[in-house]
């Protein structure tokens, strides 16, 4: 009995490892976050909404990047979106770049 018991949780095991998990790089960008931030709202506030970004430049200091890269379950294309701000010296936000989000009808 003990040997069925083995073998049976061995067996377990090893196909769990063939479940596939799909891949999710970078930060979790909501849209509905994202478009939450705007020009003039200081950078810890925008910390607050989006979190620690991916990338701080050390060559542009003022300048933050929020990335993330997914497959999409739908149509299984790579999606590639983020969101880009630069800071005045004062550590509020002067520009945001948004790109890869779907454009809203008006």
């Amino acid at each position: 009995m003990k040997f069925i018991a083995a073998i049976l949780t061995s067996a377990t095991l090893l196909l769990s490892g063939c479940l596939y998990e799909p891949v999710h790089q970078g930060n979790r960008l909501n849209a509905d976050k994202v478009n939450q931030i705007q020009e003039g709202q200081t950078k810890f506030k925008i910390e607050q909404i989006l979190g620690t970004p991916i990338l701080n430049s050390t060559l542009h200091p003022n300048r933050v990047t929020y990335y993330e890269e997914f497959k999409d379950e739908d149509s299984g294309d790579m999606q590639r979106r983020g969101v880009e701000i630069i800071y005045d010296d004062a550590l509020r936000a002067k520009q945001i770049r948004r790109f890869g989000f779907a454009q809203e009808k008006k």
